[in-house]
Formats: C-alpha cells, structure tokens, sequence
C-alpha cells in the first residue's frame, strides 16, 4: 500500500502486538511449515487485522481465516482504507457491506477509510 505512511518502527509494531493485540484479541495464524504467512486479529466483534504475505496472497488463506474469525461470533465490522480496493472487494466478495465513509481525520495515518459490517443474519 504505498500511498500509506510509515508511522512506526519495526520495534514499536512490535510492542504493540506483543502488549497490545496477543493478549487481548482473538488472533489466528496461518503457516506453511514453520513459516507464518498471514494472520487475523479480532477483539469484541471487530476485525481489527488480516495480513496475508504479499507471495500468499490468492490462494484462500485470508478466507480461510477470516471464515474461522467468523465462526466465533455473529457480526463483525472492520476499517478499510478507501484506495485500498484489493481489500474491499475481499470483504464485499466475504458478505461485509460498506457502511460509512470517512476523511481519515480519525484515523492515526489520516488517510480516507470506511467501515465495513458483517452479519450472519444478513
């Protein structure tokens, strides 16, 4: 995504996930051997992360993972960023329904996003 900023260092994404998202979310990871290739963090009817390595992507693992997050709960919203199309057209394509679009003033890289809402009842 290169119209994204980089706010952080590797060592404060780090931090975050280790004393911020491990402990609270739900989080799967999804390996080939050893290797991890993506993963999917949830917390308190929010998907608050999926990230497929770039050389995985295509092959049914965001799916795959974002259809075990779905199985734990029976509606889900997420933030996307608008230019991020590859993304939206996953989620659209997975039942989740664009529901309100912002600026991005709320969000810490300022950049336009959209949430997005997933119910099984839908």
């Amino acid at each position: 995504m290169p119209w994204l900023p980089v706010l952080h260092r590797p060592e404060e994404d780090l931090w975050f996930f280790s004393t911020m998202v491990l402990p609270e979310e739900m989080v799967l990871v999804a390996r080939e051997n050893t290797q991890p290739v993506g993963f999917i963090s949830s917390h308190q009817g929010w998907l608050n992360h999926l990230y497929i390595a770039p050389d995985r992507w295509g092959m049914g693992l965001g799916s795959r993972l974002l259809e075990a997050a779905r199985s734990e709960t029976d509606h889900l919203q997420l933030w996307v960023f608008q230019d991020n199309m590859k993304a939206r057209h996953f989620y659209s394509k997975h039942g989740f329904c664009e529901r309100a679009f912002t600026d991005g003033r709320g969000n810490e890289e300022k950049v336009p996003d959209l949430r997005m809402e997933w119910s099984r009842d839908s």
